[in-house]
């Protein structure tokens, strides 16, 4: 990972990996039994568009069938953001089977980074809101640096975090997750470990370092004990996914949200009407 590092921080532009692939959303590297995925839409402060699901998620099936990866490690590039979120621009549906097929792509992923045999270290370097966020809260670990931020700011907008209402109560506990889905405040580093969902804060420029030692650390350990407990770590998640796949798709075609969408993307103060 050290030498992925400065290419990591810059947003390098070539996505082409060793493996033969082109992405155009993220740069996948496997080195020491240790992949790499680093979402890569500087511009967008890495958001998360349909694209980028698909690409993390095909990623993901190459490690799953790859016995000699024996970690995965998730960040962002740039010196700003893990993920800010998913790209708003996308978030406009017409009728239910777009929606559907969105949370599809979405959900896939997510039961990919819970599913797959190798644990998965998310590195977060900077801004994880909503689907960032989310993703620190589903990987097995989380190592953040002194400057990222937290929050899952749905509400702001009119969306609901489906599967974060699921899967983070495990993390948080329900009060502190209550707190971060209803009042779409942010919180920062320290405060993000104390509630759960990052092991350890580590100065900025000391993150990558601290998690590829990890990483190394986790690959020479026996890989069936470290799969058993990866399996372990995930049992029962998958009724969460149930529900998202029932309840996001609906949630998506309200009119707030629609409205909470280009009050965004106009700069403006929203106007819900409760439908």
């Amino acid at each position: 990972m050290n030498n992925s590092r400065s290419s990591r921080q810059q947003g390098r532009k070539t996505k082409r990996t060793q493996h033969g692939m082109d992405y155009e959303t993220i740069i996948f590297e496997v080195k020491g039994g240790v992949a790499t995925i680093t979402m890569n839409r500087t511009d967008k402060l890495n958001a998360c568009n349909l694209k980028m699901f698909q690409e993390i998620d095909h990623a993901l099936s190459l490690v799953e069938e790859n016995d000699d990866v024996r970690v995965v490690v998730i960040t962002g590039a740039g010196d700003r953001a893990f993920s800010a979120g998913v790209d708003f621009a996308e978030l406009e549906f017409k009728d239910m089977k777009e929606s559907t097929d969105y949370i599809r792509s979405d959900a896939r992923m997510f039961r990919r980074i819970e599913n797959i045999p190798q644990p998965v270290i998310a590195a977060v370097n900077g801004y994880a809101f909503g689907y960032g966020c989310k993703i620190a809260i589903v990987s097995d670990i989380a190592i953040a640096s002194e400057r990222a931020q937290f929050g899952l700011q749905g509400i702001k907008v009119g969306a609901v975090h489906v599967i974060t209402l699921g899967r983070g109560r495990g993390t948080l506990g329900r009060g502190r997750l209550g707190y971060m889905l209803l009042s779409g405040k942010t919180i920062d580093a320290k405060k993000a470990e104390e509630y759960g969902i990052v092991a350890q804060v580590v100065p900025h420029d000391k993150l990558y370092a601290e998690v590829e030692s990890l990483a190394q650390s986790i690959a020479q350990y026996p890989v069936l004990a470290v799969r058993a407990i990866k399996r372990m770590l995930h049992r029962g998640c998958d009724d969460d996914y149930r529900w998202e796949d029932l309840l996001s798709p609906g949630l998506l075609l309200m009119e707030d949200l629609k409205e909470g969408r280009r009050a965004f993307l106009e700069k403006r103060k929203p106007r819900f009407k409760g439908r």
